[in-house]
C-alpha cells in the first residue's frame, strides 16, 4: 500500500475523533516512510487526542496552514503538543497558536487595517501586503472581518481558500460558516 494512501485515510478516520484507528495507520505510514512529516505529525496529533480531543483537531489544521510556509513544522507541532500537555504556558490552544504565529514575519491584522486606510484602498493594500509579506489572522473578528473585506473587493477565490483552510479551526462556528453566504453562486 502507498503512504499516501494510507496518509488520506488516516486523516479521514482522524477527522472523525476516531484516534486510537488513526494512530494504527500513521504508524504504518511511519514504517514504510519513517521521515514522512505527515505521518509523523499525524501520529503526534492522534496521541495529545486521547487527552485533548477539540485541541488536537485545532492543532491539525493549523498544521495543514503552515507546512508548507514554514521549515520545519515538524518541530513546531511537536513544541505546540507538548506546551499543550505540560500546561505550564496556563494558555489554551488558541493562545498558544497566537504567540506562535507571532514568530514569524508577517504584519498583525491590525497593522493591515491602518495600511488599508493610509491607501483608502483595499485592493492596493491587499495586493501589496500580499506579495511582501503574510497578513496574520489571530482572532475571530480578524477572520470574519478580512472574509468580508476579500468578498466586497471581488476576491472571491482568496476568500473561498480562506474559508475552507480556515473554518474548521473554529469548530464550523456558525458565524464563520454563515461567511459562505458572502460568495457568489458557482464560485464554490
Amino acid at each position: 500500500m502507498k503512504v499516501e494512501d494510507l496518509l488520506k485515510r488516516a486523516e479521514r478516520i482522524f477527522l472523525e475523533k476516531e484516534y486510537k484507528n488513526a494512530l494504527d495507520i500513521y504508524a504504518i505510514a511511519l514504517s514504510i516512510d519513517s521521515s514522512n512529516t505527515e505521518a509523523y505529525v499525524g501520529a503526534i496529533l492522534c496521541d495529545l487526542g486521547f487527552t485533548f480531543k477539540d485541541d488536537a483537531q485545532v492543532l491539525y489544521y493549523y498544521f495543514q496552514t503552515i507546512k508548507d510556509t514554514i521549515d520545519d513544522p515538524k518541530s513546531n507541532i511537536e513544541h505546540l503538543a507538548n506546551t499543550l500537555i505540560d500546561g505550564s504556558a496556563g494558555k489554551d490552544i488558541y493562545s498558544l497558536l497566537d504567540d506562535d504565529l507571532s514568530l514569524y514575519d508577517g504584519i498583525e491584522y491590525e497593522d493591515f487595517l491602518s495600511i488599508i486606510e493610509l491607501k483608502d484602498n483595499f485592493k492596493e493594500a491587499f495586493e501589496d501586503a500580499i506579495f511582501s509579506t503574510k497578513v496574520i489572522i489571530s482572532k475571530k473578528w480578524e477572520f470574519i472581518d478580512f472574509i468580508k473585506k476579500l468578498t466586497d473587493n471581488g476576491y472571491y477565490s482568496v476568500a473561498l481558500e480562506y474559508l475552507e483552510t480556515h473554518a474548521p479551526m473554529y469548530n464550523n462556528d456558525q458565524e464563520i460558516l454563515r461567511l459562505y453566504s458572502l460568495l457568489p453562486k458557482g464560485s464554490m
